[in-house]
């Protein structure tokens, strides 16, 4: 049963079943915090009874998803299988980094490919030109899409009362910086001008000296799917002719991945 005077967090789609909505809910929770989670605090987060989280917990463990010492979950090398498989299936990983690699500026600085899960941004494949700056995400980390570049050009592709669902209130929005995007009224603004522009910035939002370029991939095909590309610059040395240039080399990123053509 559900914890009195609370209701179910996971939300199941209709004709979907509801163990697998809360398995697969506990895994992304989970790969939330890489220190780990007790079976009291999953079950809390997600507004679950300990007793069915218990029994899912049990088949997550003996899949090899998830493992446990002592009282504490964390994930198993067990979910790189299936995500090793998807990386497989889909061309524009490898050719990411081969662009990346090819890019006159672009190649030396911090480079992210990425999807939307949610309410984050998810990194498939990072490209690292530089050494890392302070919020450098690695590969199958996730960043609240609101204050990200990359989150944020994929959130544009959404309509406006998608939007407004997926942000009900400003508990939302989580506050990193002071420049952070805290509210529905600021991320429409923002979103408004990403759609005029065609790219998303986030000039401090992450971190107060992090600048972040993002654009749109759409790729057709067997995997047809919305990708974001996107850099990250220091603010104190991107002076206007670099931010330029930046955007200029992820278009050309952007095109060579949309169409599969080399960078020339």
């Amino acid at each position: 049963m559900t914890p009195v005077n609370e209701q179910p967090l996971v939300k199941v789609p209709p004709r979907g079943s509801p163990s697998v909505s809360r398995a697969a809910a506990i895994l992304n929770l989970v790969a939330s915090r890489p220190d780990g989670w007790s079976l009291t605090q999953i079950a809390s987060a997600l507004g679950l009874a300990k007793s069915s989280t218990l029994a899912i917990m049990t088949s997550l463990e003996a899949a090899g998803l998830v493992s446990r010492t002592d009282n504490t979950y964390e994930l198993d090398v067990g979910v790189l299988g299936p995500a090793g498989g998807f990386l497989r299936g889909i061309d524009v990983v490898s050719d990411f980094k081969r662009q990346l690699a090819a890019s006159p500026m672009l190649r030396d600085e911090i480079a992210h490919l990425g999807l939307l899960a949610g309410r984050d941004v998810t990194f498939i494949a990072r490209h690292t030109g530089r050494p890392p700056l302070p919020v450098t995400g690695s590969v199958g980390d996730r960043f609240p899409a609101a204050i990200t570049a990359a989150g944020t050009i994929l959130l544009a592709q959404l309509s406006d009362d998608e939007l407004a669902e997926l942000y009900p209130d400003d508990s939302a929005f989580p506050k990193w910086t002071p420049k952070s995007t805290s509210s529905l009224t600021e991320l429409m603004a923002k979103i408004e001008r990403v759609r005029a522009d065609g790219f998303a910035v986030d000039e401090g939002e992450t971190h107060p000296n992090v600048l972040g370029l993002g654009m749109l991939v759409h790729r057709e095909g067997k995997f047809a799917q919305d990708f974001s590309i996107s850099t990250s610059l220091q603010i104190d040395r991107a002076r206007p002719k670099m931010r330029r240039q930046a955007l200029d080399e992820l278009r050309a990123v952007r095109d060579a991945l949309q169409t599969g053509n080399e960078l020339r």
